[in-house]
C-alpha cells in the first residue's frame, strides 16, 4: 500500500476506510473538530484526504496542510501562498473555506515555536487533524474539543518510515530502499 500522500485523488476516493471514515465525516460535517491518532502506515493522511474530499464535495471548502512543509513562521496565508494550488490534487478542490485538515500535526508539540502563526491563523477555523502521537491537553488548548479516532497499524507492503536516519534508528532493524 502507498503512502497517504503518494495516493492519486481517485485512489484515495476508491478507498474504503469502514466505520470509523463514517464516523468522522459525520463529526465533520456537523461542524466538531476531529483529530486522526495512529502510528505510521494507519491510513491516517488517506483518512485526512478523503474527509477533505466529501467535506468539499458537500460545500465546506477545506485546506490541507502538511505541516512538515511549512516554512518557520509562516501563516496560514504563506502557507497557502505556496502550495495552496496542491489542494486539488491532494483533495480534489482548490483551498479556501473555514475547514483546517492539518496533517503531521505532531510537528506542533516539537516545534511549536515555527508553527506559532499557523496555528493563530487556524483557531478561527474548524480543525480536522493527523497526528501519530497526540496531546490532549495542549490540543484542546490550541484548537478546542473535538471527536478523536485511533487507528490501528496496517500491514504496509513495504516499510513506511517518516524518521531523519539517524539515533532513532539504533536497535532497530530497517530497509532502506535506493532509488
Amino acid at each position: 500500500m502507498k503512502a497517504g500522500e503518494e495516493l492519486s485523488i481517485h485512489e484515495v476516493e476508491k478507498l474504503d476506510l469502514g466505520e470509523d471514515f463514517k464516523l468522522a465525516l459525520s463529526r465533520a460535517l456537523s461542524g466538531a473538530n476531529v483529530y486522526i491518532v495512529g502510528p505510521p502506515g494507519s491510513g491516517k493522511t488517506a483518512m485526512l484526504r478523503k474527509l477533505g474530499l466529501y467535506l468539499s464535495r458537500s460545500g465546506r471548502g477545506a485546506a490541507y496542510v502538511k505541516l512538515e512543509w511549512a516554512k518557520y513562521g509562516w501563516g496560514l496565508g504563506d502557507y497557502l501562498k505556496h502550495y495552496g494550488a496542491r489542494n486539488i490534487g491532494l483533495i480534489g478542490a482548490e483551498a479556501g473555506g473555514d475547514v483546517v485538515l492539518l496533517d503531521d500535526g505532531e510537528l506542533l508539540w516539537s516545534y511549536s515555536s515555527a508553527y506559532r502563526n499557523l496555528v493563530r491563523d487556524v483557531r478561527q477555523r474548524q480543525v480536522v487533524a493527523a497526528f501519530r502521537e497526540i496531546d490532549m491537553d495542549t490540543l484542546t488548548i490550541l484548537f478546542g474539543d473535538g471527536f478523536t479516532i485511533y487507528l490501528q497499524r496496517q500491514v504496509a507492503a513495504r516499510p513506511v518510515v517518516k524518521a531523519p536516519l539517524g539515533l532513532g534508528f539504533i536497535g532497530r532493524t530497517s530497509e532502506i530502499v535506493v532509488i
